[in-house]
């Protein structure tokens, strides 16, 4: 079975995980796992993206070494989604909300999607 590679280039736009997903989540390695997989990349290209050394993102991966928190939001923005943060908020008893200038532009995207159809 061929795996599906994806098409580098710009940063993916952010996006929130559905609940369900971050549910089977068991800790914060877990989400970043989620975070990874959901964006469909190698692990040897976000190691490179990251500069993080491929022996120890490898390490990291299984659990035998920290993921660097200077590092997640760099994650986040080449996945391109929120997973670890949104994971976190969930067990801390927070909602995470979008600010309302993203929201802003994204209505303002939708009605200017609605006028052209």
């Amino acid at each position: 079975m061929q795996r599906e590679l994806a098409v580098h280039g710009e940063p993916k736009k952010l996006q929130n995980v559905p609940v369900e997903l971050l549910n089977m989540c068991d800790d914060e390695l877990d989400a970043i796992r989620l975070c990874i997989q959901l964006s469909r990349f190698t692990h040897e290209y976000i190691s490179k993206e990251l500069s993080i050394d491929k022996g120890h993102f490898s390490r990291m991966m299984q659990g035998q070494a920290g993921f660097p928190t200077h590092k997640r939001l760099a994650l986040m923005r080449l996945c391109g989604n929120r997973a670890p943060v949104q994971f976190e908020a969930m067990n801390s008893g927070c909602d995470l909300v979008e600010s309302k200038d993203a929201k802003i532009r994204q209505l303002e995207e939708q009605l200017a999607a609605a006028r052209a159809a």
